[in-house]
């Protein structure tokens, strides 16, 4: 039989929920006029030396890439996801993940964030990002530990706390 990753497992009938909420996919800021304004003259400045350096090409990216953010912001909000914890594994959405393909958990809180934060065995764009909405980080964690390794200490990316602050 034929190794299946995280996405191709099915959880057992008879598994015990033990929490489930739903949560959007990511936290979409809301932004003001001051914001648009920043994003403007950021986006031309950066338009502007781009061409006094000569480089047509980076230009017509920043301008493209910038268009798409804009559109895809606008047109397509982030999903809502139901996720379930059980006591086989993590579900997010149609998603399973079993235990075992999980190498360590940790629960960011605080400083306007609530996460679970999954280190998946050979998941290829890096580590899942659960928002908890209104869910008990405490009793998470606490049945979490029992289940798979936590990974103590770990704070949130100075990369992810840049984005948040921009409200990327």
């Amino acid at each position: 039989m034929e190794n299946k990753n995280e996405e191709e497992q099915i959880e057992p009938q008879n598994a015990k929920t033990i929490f489930t909420w739903s949560a959007t996919e990511y936290v979409q800021h809301e932004r003001s006029k001051k914001w648009y304004t920043f994003a403007a003259v950021a986006l031309a400045i950066s338009i502007i030396l781009t061409l006094l350096v000569g480089n047509w090409s980076m230009a017509i990216a920043i301008i493209v890439f910038a268009g798409v953010y804009e559109y895809l912001q606008r047109h397509h909000p982030p999903e809502i996801v139901k996720i379930t914890i059980t006591d086989f594994g993590i579900h997010l959405g149609n998603i399973f993940i079993p235990y075992a393909n999980i190498q360590a958990f940790w629960i960011l809180y605080g400083n306007g964030i609530k996460t679970l934060n999954l280190r998946v065995h050979k998941r290829l764009h890096g580590d899942l990002i659960i928002q908890m909405d209104n869910q008990s980080p405490g009793a998470i964690r606490e049945y979490l530990v029992g289940q798979i390794p936590e990974w103590e200490g770990k704070h949130e990316q100075l990369t992810d706390v840049i984005l948040r602050l921009l409200k990327f």
